[in-house]
């Protein structure tokens, strides 16, 4: 049976680990040093290892101390730990779920609505977190079935003594109305549950217990923010529906009124805005003229140098506003140079606000707010070129270890590329309109493009995984496992719906099957038939160097050299890997020094000046290291 002692240990320990982690990750997002940042890295991957087998055996010591049924004393003992560990930010997806739907049973049975606000908030928002970057429309509803429950225990809000636990109620009601434009079909349901929030915080009840709390304010101002963001989609709701929104806008549009609604600039001024707008009182071109007026000239400049709120505030207005933007002209149904006629005037100081701001700043609350601001801007921007950086930007380098990875593949793809164009140029024969060996020689320069860009991109996918996983200080659960091995199919469907990266859709999707196709994910992919097969397996082996040589970012492994790898590389030609691609690396010494160096002691540099793009250092800025 569980004790105390036992579930204090663990909490004592699993947060020391997650804390000496993200206290290394903070370091090397500080150190200046080149030679320091590389001593510190190394330090970092033998303490992940180190941290990786302590939790492993934590994790195995609790549950065999645990009864087959948990009982309602280890019950409160788990609940305690899950809860401690949510309210201080340790979001481990396993730890949590795992936790909570032990426990979840006991707690139904006792029908004690404070317990479970917590444990029905606490799994929808793990859920939530997990899923909703992938798109896993099963682990997202799975998500808002248990925002739902929470929501139900309202009526019980005067039994619930926590005010922790009464604002995770007004939370839920907010994740239910972001949440369900995307993952549910039912487009009134968040028309309702905003109706009913306002209803709850205006009963009597409510307002006796938690009339001066002001998160729980804070909080349905962001519920009135998601329920105006909704308005982009109101061309999809029936007539009866649409007159519902826009009455309930009324109302929205008279608390921003009784704000600051008539100070130009504001978050309340926004709403006003739009509000008329959408009712028709104010033309699309003067809504315009406003909204870039705000961008251009009111709202200020945040300022990146430190984690203050109020900068955050100032990132969120201008993300908002240029958002609005955005919204409008896809209502106006420009396109080409009508559009771009609007667009000129406010993407460049957007851009120059939202497309820049630094890792370190708010990272974990910036990174959904990149992925939504990519999504809102990438279709208006023009240029392949240019969508392709802003990708790289806004999704790839929010994810440190992924953009470090992609940078180390498409090096190693490019150099073994040019030796395939050297040695065996007609493998390009048929690639992206080449169609003589003649033609691949005089491309030469677009190939190597090629195979770079489709170096950096292959793993795009892996960055909408959540960062729990990219934590690696533990093993993988199944859930969590299954979710990693989506990251292909993710990224294809991103492919899909950006020009810039179509072209490379196939490598995105295609580049963990094996050279025979027989193996490897998705299942149902055959990478035989590509038209840019050769390029699929190049950017296979580039990814198996790399991540086989790797010795500073897996804490699941110690990474082999070079040598040791290019041994299984030939031991699997022919059916994992391309055995011309693998007989052109054996038969050049060359490139086994070049591929030596650079997944040995050449990976600090590349992993250094990658890190130092990351925080936003121009690359003739940053110098070599020599080890």
């Amino acid at each position: 049976m569980l004790e105390r002692k036992l579930a204090e240990k663990f909490r004592k320990l699993y947060t020391e680990n997650s804390l000496k982690l993200k206290n290394y990750d903070v370091q090397l997002f500080t150190l200046q040093d080149p030679f320091d940042w590389i001593q510190l890295l190394s330090e970092r991957a033998y303490v992940m290892r180190d941290v990786f087998e302590e939790n492993e055996e934590l994790m195995a010591e609790l549950w065999e101390n645990c009864s087959e049924e948990i009982t309602p004393e280890e019950a409160e003992l788990l609940y305690d730990l899950a809860i401690g560990f949510f309210l201080d930010d340790h979001h481990d997806f396993v730890v949590l779920t795992e936790f909570c739907e032990r426990i979840l049973p006991v707690f139904v049975d006792m029908d004690e609505p404070e317990f479970l606000v917590a444990i029905y908030h606490v799994l929808g928002s793990e859920y939530a977190k997990f899923y909703r970057s992938v798109a896993d429309k099963n682990g997202m509803q799975t998500a808002l079935d248990y925002f739902r429950n929470s929501i139900k225990e309202a009526g019980r809000y005067s039994q619930i003594s926590s005010p922790e636990v009464r604002e995770f109620i007004f939370q839920d009601y907010l994740f239910l109305i972001t949440y369900l434009t995307g993952f549910y079909t039912d487009k009134t349901e968040s028309i309702r549950l905003y109706d009913e929030v306002w209803a709850l915080w205006e009963n009597e009840n409510v307002q006796h217990i938690d009339a001066d709390n002001d998160s729980i304010k804070a909080i349905l101002s962001k519920i009135d923010d998601a329920f105006v963001a909704k308005s982009r989609r109101l061309d999809t709701l029936e007539e009866k529906d649409r007159e519902k929104y826009l009455d309930l806008m009324a109302k929205t549009n008279e608390r921003a009124i009784k704000g600051d609604g008539d100070k130009i600039g504001t978050p309340n001024y926004r709403t006003c805005c739009t509000y008329k707008y959408l009712k028709g009182e104010m033309p699309p071109e003067e809504i315009m003229e406003k909204l870039i007026k705000c961008i251009n000239e009111v709202i200020p400049a945040p300022d990146y140098e430190n984690d203050d709120p109020d900068s955050f505030e100032l990132v969120m207005r201008h993300f908002k506003y240029a958002c609005t933007a955005i919204m409008v002209i896809e209502k106006m149904g420009l396109e080409g140079r009508e559009r771009e006629k609007w667009t000129d005037r406010f993407l460049p100081k957007s851009m120059s606000i939202l497309s820049n701001v630094p890792y370190i700043f708010f990272t974990g609350e910036m990174q959904p707010v990149c992925e939504q601001w990519y999504r809102a801007a990438a279709p208006i921007i023009t240029g392949e070129l240019s969508k392709v950086q802003f990708i790289m930007q806004m999704i790839v380098r929010r994810q440190p270890f992924t953009y470090i990875h992609s940078q180390m593949v498409a090096k190693i793809a490019t150099l073994i590329g040019q030796e395939m164009i050297e040695k065996k140029p007609g493998l390009f024969v048929g690639i992206r309109g080449i169609e003589t060996v003649e033609e691949v020689q005089k491309n030469k320069a677009y190939l190597l493009s090629f195979i770079t860009t489709s170096g950096l991109v292959h793993d795009v996918g892996k960055c909408y995984i959540p960062d729990t996983i990219n934590r690696q200080n533990r093993s993988l659960n199944t859930k969590e496992y299954a979710t990693i091995r989506k990251h292909s199919e993710v990224g294809y469907r991103e492919a899909k719906e950006n020009t810039a990266l179509l072209p490379y859709a196939d490598v995105i999707l295609g580049h963990h099957k094996h050279y025979d196709g027989l193996h490897g994910y998705p299942l149902n992919y055959d990478n035989t038939k590509s038209p840019i097969r050769i390029i699929i397996d190049l950017i296979s082996i580039a990814d198996s160097v790399e991540a086989g040589t790797d010795t500073l970012t897996r804490s699941y492994t110690k990474g082999k050299d070079f040598n040791r790898l290019l041994n299984e590389l030939k031991n699997e030609a022919g059916t994992r890997y391309n055995p011309d691609i693998v007989k052109i690396i054996e038969n050049s010494k060359k490139l086994i020094n070049e591929l030596d160096n650079l997944t040995g002691k050449g990976r600090y540099d590349m992993y250094y000046k990658s890190m130092q793009e990351i925080l936003g250092k121009a690359k003739e800025d940053i110098a070599d290291i020599k080890i």
